[in-house]
């Protein structure tokens, strides 16, 4: 699987020296990227240390600009991974064409540099307004829930149903995509804290987690092997997050870093 943060690296280390400014990072995997409104996982980066830089209550604008020439410059949100340690910014471009596209952030330090990235005619993933894979996950009694889930503190109604039954149920559904002990991004702990927060206190769907592994209780003695639901869905990092209608229907989706505003807003429009 590409890693979020291993992503962020490479492309940081592959910019420097083409400028002498700071660097605009795009750090949402490559082949997530399509046409239409995207959600994009963004960092400035300073090509002298390698640091992320940039912090919550900063004014930050992404200026992009598309193989036509034609340009958007979108407000950007500071999010924070993991609380009060690391951050990334969120943008929400709207590309109307696929091809190779460039990106600026305008930040109080300045504009980056521009980074180029690619934005895909089709992706595999599901997209926002697609129906999602009805996909068979293992759940508990049938298995020890430290068999099914690295959560070290996991919520059992977490692991009661399916994703195949919570999406076909009628009732809208939380589908989360994390592995809290093997996570290479570093975040998928915090962001399941960051669901239980955001579920608590609503009602009206369910949450269902998948661990991103099925031999986490013996994953010493080999290699670890991905669930057939983290294929089915064509997810290339961790952790995702999905809020589903009753219908099936995607109408959220983050990858990576998510706040529990964020969350809970997207939980709130399922009405």
């Amino acid at each position: 699987m590409n890693r979020l943060w291993l992503l962020l690296i490479a492309i940081a280390v592959a910019s420097c020296g083409g400028g002498s400014g700071n660097l605009a990072v795009v750090g949402s995997s490559p082949s997530t990227i399509g046409v239409g409104q995207q959600r994009l996982v963004m960092a400035e980066v300073d090509p002298e240390s390698s640091a992320f830089v940039g912090g919550p209550g900063e004014e930050v604008t992404v200026t992009f600009a598309g193989p036509s020439g034609a340009g958007q410059t979108v407000p950007a949100e500071w999010v924070w991974s993991i609380e009060g340690v690391r951050g990334f910014l969120i943008a929400r471009p709207d590309f109307d064409e696929p091809g190779p596209w460039t990106a600026a952030i305008n930040s109080p330090r300045g504009t980056t540099d521009e980074t180029a990235f690619s934005v895909n005619a089709d992706i595999p993933i599901p997209e926002v307004g697609e129906p999602v894979p009805a996909s068979e996950t293992r759940t508990s009694p049938e298995f020890e829930l430290e068999s099914i889930t690295t959560d070290p503190d996991p919520q059992a109604a977490f692991y009661e149903m399916t994703v195949a039954e919570a999406i076909s149920n009628g009732t809208p559904a939380l589908i989360v995509f994390a592995t809290p002990a093997f996570c290479q991004t570093a975040v998928c702990g915090p962001t399941m804290e960051i669901v239980k927060e955001a579920v608590a206190g609503r009602a009206g769907f369910d949450v269902v987690h998948v661990e991103i592994f099925e031999n986490v209780d013996s994953a010493g003695e080999g290699r670890l092997i991905e669930v057939p639901a983290v294929i089915e869905w064509g997810l290339p990092s961790e952790p995702w997050v999905y809020v589903v209608d009753a219908g099936g229907i995607a109408t959220a989706r983050f990858e990576g870093a998510v706040s529990p505003e964020e969350l809970g807003a997207a939980l709130d429009a399922l009405g």
